[in-house]
């Protein structure tokens, strides 16, 4: 079964790449969806998408693409059945829930929550760009072979 994990990625975190690994083994293909722009993207589509694909490019059944428009017209284009919805707390899960059902009413399109690991819910791309832009260390949040690029575009301009 394919699975697709959408999102802004603004910038893809450790977080992102708990739950890409956690669906990759459990479907047979994921497709990590880059949105092209939400009116609230930092970086640029291309950017953002070599970023993620950067984080994940060790996982053998897993692809990222960018995409544009509707999450649920992109889905049904590539054939998936499912999507994954990633959520860290309480205020996650209410927002997701409304938009499974949205996708579910829109399209008929399944969706999947999975739930962040514990140790990883403080993790958000809000928090990694706003210590990036601070001039603090991100490491600790995002893939080791991201942090330049990460740095690079969210980091301090002096």
């Amino acid at each position: 079964m394919k699975a697709i994990f959408a999102g802004t990625f603004d910038p893809f975190t450790i977080g992102h790449r708990d739950i890409v690994v956690r669906a990759a083994g459990l479907f047979d293909t994921v497709t990590v969806a880059v949105a092209e722009d939400t009116g609230k993207s930092t970086a640029p589509l291309d950017v953002r998408t070599e970023i993620a694909k950067t984080a994940v490019n060790d996982l053998p059944n897993v692809t990222v693409v960018g995409f544009s428009g509707l999450l649920t017209d992109f889905a049904k284009k590539q054939g998936s059945a499912l999507l994954i919805r990633g959520v860290r707390n309480a205020a996650d899960l209410d927002y997701e829930r409304d938009l499974t059902n949205v996708y579910k009413s829109m399209s008929g399109i399944e969706s999947l929550i999975i739930i962040s690991s514990p140790e990883l819910a403080h993790v958000s791309s809000s928090v990694v760009r706003t210590i990036a832009a601070l001039g603090g260390d991100i490491s600790q949040f995002v893939v080791k072979s991201t942090v330049q690029k990460i740095t690079e575009i969210y980091g301090k301009k002096e």
